[in-house]
């Protein structure tokens, strides 16, 4: 009876045991790493697309800002001169600063696509709508941003009347004296990229009609 406890006694682990638990460890380990990386491959691929979309709903929102406010600037007699100039792959208009506390004075932005070496961009540009006295400083500077990165094209087009004989309809250009009731932009993105540019469609506040 004796001999029978000593022989039910545990005797530990054989060495055939022991590396068919560490195979089985690091089975484990491998599949936990793949999923953590997978999962912070997706976290940072969710957080870039969240990126872009962010971006572009806040261009939109820049410009619908800026082109509803385009005004009729008045020239050195009074007369009213023509603040929105547009083409089919950029508009020339004339708005208060973007922030407030940059001046009372209006710019005059330029927005268009620019093609660079490393690709194609929707850039803004703008100056002071006035000639810059000797003194100051800074007012005769041309700035330039960024909008949207890697771009395949834009495309312009204005609703209205440019002049009492024409009807108000689509125009691919406006170079009239009044103002267009709405701009229209369009943006397209290379093929693959996955972000999207709703159809931008501004009613600017001081057009006639």
């Amino acid at each position: 009876m004796y001999q029978d406890l000593r022989q039910a006694k545990p005797q530990g682990f054989t060495l055939i045991e022991l590396l068919v638990g560490l195979t089985l460890m690091a089975l484990i380990s491998v599949i936990l790493f793949s999923g953590m990386r997978f999962g912070v491959r997706a976290w940072d691929t969710g957080g870039e697309r969240i990126e872009r979309v962010a971006r572009v709903e806040l261009v939109q929102n820049l410009l619908r800002r800026q082109l509803s406010q385009a005004s009729l600037a008045p020239s050195g007699g009074g007369k009213p001169v023509a603040a929105l100039v547009g083409q089919s792959d950029r508009v020339t208009f004339i708005a208060p600063p973007p922030k407030q506390g940059e001046g009372e004075d209006d710019f005059v932005f330029v927005l268009a696509k620019r093609d660079e070496s490393q690709g194609s961009h929707l850039v803004l540009t703008w100056t002071f709508l006035r000639p810059p006295a000797s003194t100051e400083t800074g007012r005769n500077r041309e700035l330039t941003t960024r909008l949207i990165e890697n771009i395949a094209s834009i495309e312009f087009a204005y609703y209205g009347a440019p002049d009492p004989n024409r009807p108000a309809q689509w125009w691919d250009n406006w170079a009239g004296g009044a103002l267009p009731i709405l701009v229209r932009l369009r943006l397209t993105f290379p093929k693959g990229d996955l972000r999207r540019w709703p159809d931008l469609i501004i009613r600017v506040v001081r057009a006639s009609g």
